[in-house]
């Protein structure tokens, strides 16, 4: 990737993100940094007031590193959304149609261990559904058929997973 070296003062960052984004946009294709604005909106405010269609390329504040990659059209996540950990692992592979999980969503450990699998049919949790733990242990199984949980939940952590959301932050 092509490396624009500006000094980042207030007026450079006035004049070129609007030229930035101009010349972005006409190849259906943004990349910004997540907390900068286009346009003075957010980048969901973006996606959503102005029904974007494209990718969007999020990249941590290095400005090098790809934090995320997303597909929207008319503004509703579409396709693939991918994203990573800062240390260049895969954090989560999810799949949307009309702004609707669908298919298998992946997410991992900040190690590269799996975390989740789980599966989407038309927006709700459908099939079966399992998480590790960071050492790669079955935490949990449990199916569900058209958003509706089956059966009795295979578990094995009792706090509810706090400790893996605290190690992966």
């Amino acid at each position: 990737m092509a490396q624009l070296m500006v000094a980042a003062t207030s007026q450079t960052k006035f004049f070129f993100l609007p030229i930035l984004f101009l010349l972005l946009s006409c190849s259906d294709q943004i990349i910004i940094v997540e907390n900068d604005q286009i346009n003075g909106m957010n980048v969901q405010q973006f996606i959503r007031s102005t029904e974007f269609s494209g990718k969007i390329a999020i990249m941590f504040d290095d400005k090098e590193t790809l934090k995320s990659s997303r597909t929207y059209k008319k503004g509703l996540k579409n396709g693939k959304h991918l994203g990573w950990w800062e240390n260049g692992n895969k954090k989560y592979e999810f799949y949307f149609k009309n702004d609707q999980s669908e298919g298998k969503h992946l997410q991992w450990h900040q190690n590269g261990k799996l975390f989740t699998q789980k599966n989407f049919r038309y927006g709700l949790e459908d099939g079966e559904q399992k998480g590790w733990d960071m050492q790669g242990n079955l935490m949990y199984k449990y199916i569900y058929n058209d958003g509706r949980k089956y059966g009795i939940q295979g578990s094995i952590l009792c706090n509810g997973g706090k400790e893996l959301a605290i190690e992966n932050d």
